[in-house]
């Protein structure tokens, strides 16, 4: 089940997005491969980049002792 819309790359247009890349004039959204590909340039010209299907794990609460 999905928690969200489906983006596709603006690289190939085909594969689901896993990144959305910040630019000052924009954003642009890849797909893993296409990411990866153009990380080092990206890298240059990105102030964020986000990864969009990271799990974020539980914290596990501390027990109160009582």
């Amino acid at each position: 089940m999905r928690d969200r819309a489906y983006i596709p790359c603006d690289a190939c247009g085909s594969a689901d997005s896993m990144y959305l890349v910040k630019l000052v004039d924009g954003e642009l959204a890849f797909c893993g491969h296409h990411y990866n590909k153009n990380k080092a340039g990206l890298d240059k010209v990105a102030y964020e980049v986000i990864e969009l299907n990271k799990v974020e794990e539980e914290v596990p609460q501390l027990e109160t002792a009582e």
